[in-house]
């Protein structure tokens, strides 16, 4: 059975069964000067964009970001260099109340950390003044703490660091120092 004819196509010298034969015609010539004109157009393009352009895509995008941000810059509000809040006891009751509904549950009611840093020791991974933690605050920090500006607002995180500068501080390293973490680091393999 494998020196059979496989039905479907008719041998060199058999006539076309269903009246139309196949003819060696060359390709007609509007394909040819088609194809190989695309290709010569495709290497055009990448030789004068690629090489021979007089800007670059990357730097179209560096200016539109610029452009961007200088939009974003303006439409945004000023943030203070120091907390207005400070001191103020109306602000630090109400910054309070946001840190026992929002904060507690990662530094715990007296600022002394459990999942989050302890708010409470002399140690400050990312700066204590006041930018750097409002920075902290609004924009969030990398493994875990979420940035909570936009929840917030700028306001309402101000008057949670008022109130986190009344806490009760301790000199002894906290929950996320790098003593802390040695110690704890030295009881657990021990």
């Amino acid at each position: 059975m494998s020196g059979d004819p496989i039905p479907e196509r008719p041998l060199p010298d058999e006539p076309p069964r269903d009246g139309i034969g196949e003819e060696d015609n060359p390709v007609p010539a509007w394909f040819n000067i088609g194809f190989y004109g695309l290709i010569v157009w495709g290497l055009g393009y990448i030789f004068f964009y690629g090489a021979m352009a007089p800007y670059s895509s990357a730097d179209v995008y560096a200016a539109e970001v610029a452009e961007v941000e200088a939009r974003l810059a303006a439409t945004r509000p000023a943030i203070p260099d120091t907390n207005p809040f400070r001191g103020d006891t109306a602000a630090i009751a109400e910054g309070a109340e946001v840190y026992k509904t929002i904060c507690v549950a990662c530094h715990l009611g007296e600022g002394q950390g459990l999942v989050g840093p302890s708010l409470v020791d002399p140690y400050w991974k990312y700066g204590q003044d006041d930018l750097a933690q409002f920075a902290s605050v609004a924009e969030g920090r990398p493994l875990g703490m979420p940035g909570w500006g936009p929840q917030l607002g700028n306001d309402k995180v101000w008057k949670v660091l008022a109130y986190v500068e009344t806490l009760e501080k301790s000199a002894e390293p906290g929950v996320g120092s790098p003593e802390f973490e040695a110690q704890r680091a030295g009881g657990a393999g021990g």
